[in-house]
């Protein structure tokens, strides 16, 4: 035991060594701990949900694939979607009725038998200033699919509205969430930098903005998209918006969806690289997509992003 204990007993040299290499131990441990619980935190994830958040925020549009919605539809949700277990197939059977799809309250679109999403988007189009003019504008809504288009079409009785001052109603564009406004000056797909200097609020450098916009989106399709220009604010947009217009559609670059590469694809503003190629390789796999309905087969695709995409596209069969 004697020799045992004079084997272990450290001199003054071994009994320091000894405790440095305790301390830094010690150490170790600590920052090991602290590195491990700040992994956890996984803090770039949460930059990227901020960012996100705050750009549709800004932005007031709605991504109803990620359920970002602004506090109306909020309120719409709650309002529409509390619906008890099980009674889901109740709500949505046959209480049909004869009505109105214009300004038609919450409750009555659900006792028709849509989804608090399908009526979300109904909701949003109409706060945008869309009307429905005729049956089949009802049928144009991308939330409402053929079957159950062909279920409500006869209850359909749609209020007829006064004439324009010409003498001529305005046409609501297939998909457009928004009403082209046709009394204005300016067509900002035909016209240069001078005719938009002539603009309240617009500059040298707002008015080549709009322009170097107009091409890389491949054409104005309606007036309000001058509100995604970088340095037109809701305060320039309304000095302008009487003294603008859209009058010609016909120049608007197509994308044959059929054709296109990923890269090219991913370019357009109303795309990102990721849906780019999402669209692409379910195309490879699929086959050529015959209609704008197909995009929703992705599955990834918010219904907001395919409603402003679409004016943009083409369905031609792919000639190689």
């Amino acid at each position: 035991m004697k020799r045992l204990w004079t084997y272990l007993r450290f001199n003054k040299t071994e009994q320091n060594g000894f405790f440095v290499v305790l301390v830094l131990i010690i150490l170790f441990s600590i920052v090991y701990s602290l590195v491990r619980r700040n992994d956890k935190k996984d803090p770039i994830a949460h930059q990227v949900r901020v960012f996100e958040q705050s750009f549709h925020d800004s932005t007031g549009l709605v991504d109803y694939q990620n359920k970002k919605y602004s506090g109306a539809d909020v309120d719409l949700e709650k309002k529409v979607a509390v619906v008890e277990p099980g009674a889901e197939s109740k709500e949505r059977s046959t209480k049909l009725f004869y009505f109105d799809p214009n300004n038609l309250p919450p409750d009555d679109w659900q006792k028709l038998g849509l989804s608090a999403k399908q009526i979300a988007v109904i909701k949003n189009y109409e706060r945008k200033g869309g009307r429905f003019r005729e049956k089949s504008d009802v049928k144009k809504m991308y939330s409402i699919n053929e079957q159950l288009y062909s279920k409500l079409e006869p209850y359909i009785r749609i209020k007829k509205e006064a004439a324009t001052e010409n003498g001529t109603d305005k046409t609501t564009l297939l998909y457009d969430k928004f009403e082209t406004n046709k009394a204005e000056q300016i067509d900002i797909n035909t016209c240069d930098t001078n005719a938009l200097m002539s603009l309240k609020g617009i500059g040298a450098i707002l008015s080549k903005r709009i322009l170097k916009y107009k091409e890389v989106l491949g054409g104005f399709c309606r007036i309000e998209q001058l509100k995604e220009v970088y340095g037109v604010t809701s305060e320039t947009y309304d000095l302008i918006k009487d003294n603008v217009m859209v009058s010609n559609l016909e120049g608007i670059k197509k994308i044959n969806i059929n054709q296109i590469d990923a890269n090219s694809l991913g370019k357009h503003p109303y795309l990102s690289p990721k849906d780019a190629k999402l669209i692409v390789n379910y195309r490879d796999q699929h086959g050529n997509y015959t209609n704008i309905e197909d995009l929703t087969k992705i599955g990834t695709l918010s219904d907001l992003a395919i409603a402003k995409i679409a004016p943009y596209l083409i369905f031609e069969n792919d000639s190689r």
